[in-house]
């Protein structure tokens, strides 16, 4: 949502959740990209045959958390894994929200981290957490912050704050190997400047990637960034472009590798040879390559969603199809399989350190965890 409400127009943080409804749709409105059909594109489509059930991607371990949730219906999956804590955030009170570790090898559930304030989404790095949490504030706006912290020394840093007015929405984190990245949104009556940001834990410094200007005056003119993701190579943007106040929608990596105009967008991601596409209805996986090839999927209903495209290998990706079930693209077999499920909602999956973690939900209050030590 970009900015140009006026002060009586309530402002609602938008920010990356841990589970989604079922059919999630992108937001309608004058200012986001339009939701009809995607274009096409002249690469050579393949498309993915099903293969049914999935061969073992690896050591499955589970870890039920029901009885920590007795008489409650958590929304709560890994957010961030080591080699044996399982890190997620939880929701207590309307506002307030704690972070926890599930120590996998003791089986014990300990909160090390509590706020007042509402915890939009959390990360990590190895060793160390990132999260960005948010309040209302004067005018229909929220003030966020981002902190880090140790998970060895639980010594929570601020590292950045700023306030989200006129309907921007507060930022999220993402993740790669080596950084955490995010997008300020300074916005006011006449202009909005959305500025890609980035820390780096090795060199404990923050710098500013790209910076964009919307004006709003009259034709909106100049660029916002929409949504992004760290990808594995690059940062990888979904950007409105405003020509006169003409709309158009690209998704474009910070590398110059990949620019594509696109639209009706539920998710994507940048690995190190493709780009997954999340669309109504159906996958596409884009070659970043000279020789471009575009592979697709369609999904087992018209209207399902597809989302949580993690990069087990180059040509071997993982994504969610629905609330219930987890696929297994093989660009090189040209094949989707699914992974077992005892039918149940599942969460986003993560992918840290060779290892997949997710969240099942069955009924109220039953909650496990699952990790694959990816072979």
């Amino acid at each position: 949502m970009l900015s140009g409400c006026t002060d009586d127009t309530e402002a609602v943080p938008e920010v990356e959740e841990v589970v989604q409804e079922t059919e999630t749709n992108t937001e309608t409105t004058p200012d986001a990209p339009a939701t009809s059909e995607p274009k096409e594109t002249s690469e050579p489509a393949i498309r993915l045959q099903s293969a049914g059930e999935s061969e073992s991607i690896g050591e499955v371990e589970s870890y039920d958390l029901s009885l920590f949730f007795a008489d409650q219906a958590p929304m709560i999956a890994p957010e961030h894994i080591t080699d044996n804590q399982i890190v997620y955030t939880e929701l207590i009170e309307e506002s307030s929200s704690q972070i926890n570790v599930y120590d996998t090898e003791h089986h014990t559930n300990d909160n090390i981290y509590t706020s007042s304030k509402t915890i939009g989404n959390l990360v990590g790095i190895q060793d160390e957490v990132f999260w960005i949490e948010y309040a209302p504030a004067e005018g229909y706006a929220y003030e966020w912050s981002l902190f880090k912290m140790s998970l060895s020394e639980l010594k929570p840093e601020q590292l950045a704050e700023g306030v989200s007015r006129f309907e921007t929405p507060v930022p999220y984190v993402t993740a790669s190997e080596d950084a955490v990245t995010w997008v300020n949104y300074e916005a006011s009556a006449s202009d909005t400047k959305t500025t890609v940001m980035q820390f780096s834990p090795m060199s404990d410094s923050i710098q500013t990637i790209e910076a964009f200007t919307l004006q709003e005056e009259g034709k909106r003119d100049g660029e916002y960034i929409f949504d992004y993701r760290s990808g594995e190579e690059a940062i990888i943007l979904h950007k409105s472009i405003f020509n006169e106040g003409n709309l158009t929608s690209r998704l474009i990596t910070t590398d110059g590798s990949f620019d594509e105009e696109v639209s009706a967008l539920i998710d994507f991601e940048r690995g190190s040879k493709f780009v997954s596409l999340g669309i109504e209805g159906r996958v596409e996986f884009l070659s970043t390559t000279p020789s471009p090839v575009k592979y697709t999927y369609n999904g087992s209903q018209k209207n399902i969603t597809f989302d949580a495209f993690r990069y087990l290998r180059d040509d071997y990706i993982l994504f969610r199809e629905g609330m219930n079930r987890l696929l297994i693209a093989d660009l090189k077999e040209e094949t989707v399989s699914y992974l077992p499920n005892d039918g149940g909602t599942l969460s986003k999956p993560i992918f840290k350190d060779g290892k997949v973690a997710y969240a099942e939900f069955e009924g109220e209050g039953l909650v496990r965890f699952y990790v694959i030590d990816v072979k």
